[in-house]
C-alpha cells in the first residue's frame, strides 16, 4: 500500500514542479507582450503570492475535514482553471487577466502543497526513513523538465497561451489519475477530536504550538525565500543582468535545477546518517557563495556555477523543515500546515518584494536580501 501511495506522491510532486517551471519559463516573453516594467511584474506575481496564501490556509481547512486527497482533488481545478485563464491572458495581453489567472492557480498550487507534503510525512513516519527531500527532488525534477520543454517551445515558436493550454489539460488528468492510489482520509480529524470539549482543545493547542513548532516556521520563512525568489526572478535576472537571449536565461535555470536536484536526491542518506544541523550549515554556506558570484557579475561562466552552488544550497532547507514538523503524527497536520504556510508565504511574497527593490536598485543588487535570510534561517536552526 504505502508504495503505491509514495509512487503517486512522487508524480503529484514531479506534476506539480512542471506546471510551476511551465509558466516560469515564459516570464520573458509574457512581460514583454504586457508591456510590464520590472515593477509592474512584481504586482502581478502579488496575484500568484495572494492565491497561495489563501490555499494554504483553506488546505488545513479541507484536509482536517475530508483528508489530504479530497484536498489535492479540489486543488487539480484551481490549478486548471488558473492556467486556462493565464493561456487567454497571454493572449490578450491582459495584465489585470493574468494577474487573476495567477490568483486562482496559486490558490490551487498552495492547497496541493500542503497536502502533498502532509501525505509525505504520513509515509515518512510510517516508514521511518527520510523521504521529504526526494520527494522535493521530483518536484525540481519537475521544474527541470518544465525549463527544458519551455526553451524547446520558444526555439519552436509556439505560442505562450498554447504552451499554457497543453500544460493545463497534462496537470489536470495527471492529478486525477495519481489521487486514484492515495488513501482516503490522511490528516483528516477523527470523530474524538471534533467532540472535544474547549479545555482539551486548549491543551491541544500548548502541545503543537510550541517553541519548536515557531521556530521551525520562521526558519522556513527565511530558507524557502532564498529558493521561491531564484524560481521566479532567475531568468529576468540573467536577460537583464548579464544581457543573455531568452533561450539561454531558461537553460541557466535549468542549472539552478540541477543543483537543487542533485542535493535533494543525495540528502536523504546523509540526514540520516550525519543529522539536519551539519547539512544545513553546508547547504546555508553553498548557497550563500553562489548568490554573492552571481551578484558580482565576475563572468558568465562563473555566474552558471555560481547558480549550480546556489541550487545546491538552497535544496535541503524548506523540505528539511517540513520533515521535522511532521515528526510527530498525532500534530502533524497542523505543524506541517503552519510551516508550509510560512515556507511558501516567504517563496511567494519574496517576487514582489525583489520586484520592489529591483526596480530601485537593479535586480541583481536585490540578491543581497535573499543573502541576509539565507543567514538568518541558517541562525534561527542553530
Amino acid at each position: 500500500m504505502e508504495k503505491k501511495w509514495y509512487y503517486a506522491i512522487l508524480i503529484i510532486f514531479t506534476t506539480c514542479g512542471f506546471s510551476f517551471s511551465s509558466w516560469i519559463s515564459r516570464t520573458p516573453e509574457l512581460r514583454d507582450a504586457l508591456h510590464a516594467t520590472t515593477g509592474t511584474m512584481g504586482i502581478i506575481l502579488l496575484g500568484l503570492s495572494m492565491g497561495s496564501i489563501l490555499g494554504l490556509v483553506l488546505a488545513n481547512v479541507f484536509v482536517r475535514a475530508r483528508g489530504g486527497r479530497f484536498a489535492i482533488m479540489t486543488s487539480a481545478f484551481f490549478m486548471f482553471g488558473g492556467f486556462m485563464m493565464l493561456s487567454i491572458g497571454a493572449l490578450m495581453a491582459g495584465q489585470l487577466i493574468v494577474f487573476a489567472a495567477l490568483f486562482i492557480f496559486g490558490m490551487g498550487a498552495g492547497m496541493c502543497n500542503v497536502a502533498m507534503n502532509l501525505e509525505g510525512t504520513e509515509i515518512e513516519y510510517r516508514i521511518q526513513k527520510t523521504i521529504l527531500p526526494v520527494l522535493h527532488a521530483a518536484f525540481s525534477i519537475g521544474t527541470l523538465a518544465g525549463a527544458g520543454i519551455g526553451a524547446l517551445f520558444i526555439k519552436l515558436g509556439i505560442s505562450v497561451s498554447l504552451h499554457l493550454t497543453i500544460v493545463a489539460c497534462l496537470l489536470f488528468a495527471i492529478l486525477m489519475i495519481s489521487t486514484r492510489f492515495v488513501p482516503a482520509g490522511i490528516g483528516k480529524d477523527s470523530v474524538e477530536d471534533k467532540k472535544a470539549g474547549t479545555e482539551e482543545r486548549t491543551m491541544d493547542r500548548r502541545l503543537w504550538l510550541n517553541k519548536r513548532t515557531i521556530a521551525l516556521a520562521i526558519m522556513a520563512l527565511c530558507l524557502a525565500f532564498v529558493e521561491g525568489s531564484a524560481n521566479d526572478w532567475i531568468p529576468l535576472a540573467m536577460v537583464d543582468g548579464y544581457n543573455v537571449s531568452h533561450s539561454f536565461s531558461t537553460i541557466i535555470y535549468g542549472v539552478f535545477l540541477t543543483g537543487m536536484i542533485s542535493g535533494r536526491l543525495v540528502s536523504g542518506r546523509l540526514i540520516d546518517t550525519y543529522g539536519r544541523v551539519l547539512l544545513l550549515r553546508i547547504a546555508v554556506a553553498l548557497a550563500a557563495i553562489g548568490l554573492l558570484l552571481v551578484i558580482l557579475k565576475i563572468s558568465i561562466v562563473l555566474c552558471v556555477i555560481a547558480i549550480f552552488l546556489w541550487g545546491l544550497g538552497a535544496s535541503l532547507g524548506f523540505p528539511m523543515t517540513i520533515s521535522a514538523a511532521g515528526d510527530e503524527s498525532e500534530y502533524a497536520v497542523r505543524r506541517v500546515s503552519l510551516v508550509t504556510l510560512a515556507g511558501y508565504s516567504a517563496s511567494l511574497a519574496g517576487p514582489p518584494l525583489l520586484g520592489f527593490l529591483a526596480n530601485h536598485f537593479g535586480l541583481l543588487n536585490a540578491f543581497y536580501f535573499r543573502t541576509y535570510c539565507d543567514l538568518c534561517g541558517r541562525i534561527v536552526y542553530e
